[in-house]
C-alpha cells in the first residue's frame, strides 16, 4: 500500500499528469480493478434496459463496454467488455463515488457528454493505447535521475536519444518503469486476496471467466470471504 500511495502522490503532483487527466483515471482503476478500456468507456446514462450504468444511489457500476479502435471508423465504445465474463456489476468504494462527485462539480466538464474520462483537448473518447503510452512515459520519468525526469534516454548534451526513424527512446531505468496500467489490476487482486476474498469473488470483480486464471496470474492462495468495496478504499 505504501508503493501505491507514493505513486498516487507522484501523479497528483505532476503538472503533466494533471493536464492529461491521469490521477482520477489511475485512482478509478485502483478502486475498481477495471481494464483501461473499460475505464475509458465509463459513462453516465442508462443501459439497454433503462437502468443506470452508474447508479450513485446504489453505489454500483455496470461494466458493460470498452473503448476500441475500429478500422475505418476510429475510436468507438464497443457495447460489450473484452470478454463475456467482463460484463459485471460491481460495488463502488467511497473513493470511486468521490471521484464521480468531484468530476461532476467541475465547471469545465462537458455537460452534454456521457463519458466520464474525456480527452484533455478535443474528441469524444480517449484511445486506450495512447493513454497506456502516456502512462508509461510518466512512470519512466518519476523519481528518475538517469533521464532527468524526461522519460527518455539522454545524450551527453541532454538531448533525447532517438531511433533511426526519429522516435525518442524511452528511459525504462526509473524506479517506476516496471509499472503499467495492468499493474493496477494486479494491485487490486492482491489487496482483495489479502483481505480474504475467494478466487471466485476476485474473478468476478476483475471480470475473469475462470477463477483459475485469477489464481495463476494474480495471486497464489485461496482465502476466506470479504467485501470488495470496503477493501478498495484509500
Amino acid at each position: 500500500m505504501a508503493e501505491t500511495s507514493r505513486l498516487r502522490e507522484l501523479f497528483r503532483s505532476s503538472d503533466r499528469a494533471n493536464w492529461l487527466d491521469v490521477p482520477d483515471l489511475v485512482d478509478w482503476m485502483l478502486a475498481t480493478g477495471c481494464r483501461i478500456g473499460e475505464a475509458l468507456a465509463l459513462r453516465y446514462g442508462a443501459n439497454g434496459d433503462g437502468k443506470p450504468i452508474l447508479d450513485l444511489d446504489a453505489r454500483t457500476w455496470e461494466v458493460n463496454a470498452t473503448v476500441v479502435r475500429v478500422r475505418g471508423a476510429g475510436l468507438t465504445i464497443q457495447p460489450r467488455p473484452k470478454t463475456n465474463a467482463g460484463w459485471r456489476v460491481i460495488a463502488l468504494p467511497d473513493v470511486a463515488v468521490r471521484i464521480l462527485a468531484n468530476r461532476q462539480a467541475k465547471p469545465h466538464r462537458q455537460k452534454d457528454s456521457r463519458v466520464v474520462f474525456l480527452p484533455p483537448l478535443t474528441g469524444a473518447l480517449r484511445d486506450p493505447s495512447n493513454v497506456s503510452g502516456g502512462l508509461r512515459q510518466l512512470l519512466d520519468s518519476f523519481d528518475c535521475s538517469a533521464c532527468a525526469g524526461t522519460g527518455y534516454q539522454l545524450n551527453e548534451d541532454g538531448s533525447a536519444k532517438t531511433e533511426p526513424g526519429g522516435r525518442r527512446i524511452r528511459c525504462a531505468e526509473g524506479p517506476w518503469s516496471w509499472v503499467t496500467s495492468h499493474t493496477f489490476r494486479k494491485t487490486v487482486a492482491t489487496r482483495l486476496d489479502e483481505a480474504g476474498l475467494t478466487p471466485r469473488q476476485v474473478a468476478d470483480q476483475l471480470g475473469h471467466a475462470n477463477p483459475s486464471m485469477t489464481l495463476d496470474v494474480y495471486f497464489g492462495r485461496q482465502v476466506v470471504s470479504a467485501e470488495a468495496a470496503k477493501v478498495l478504499g484509500f
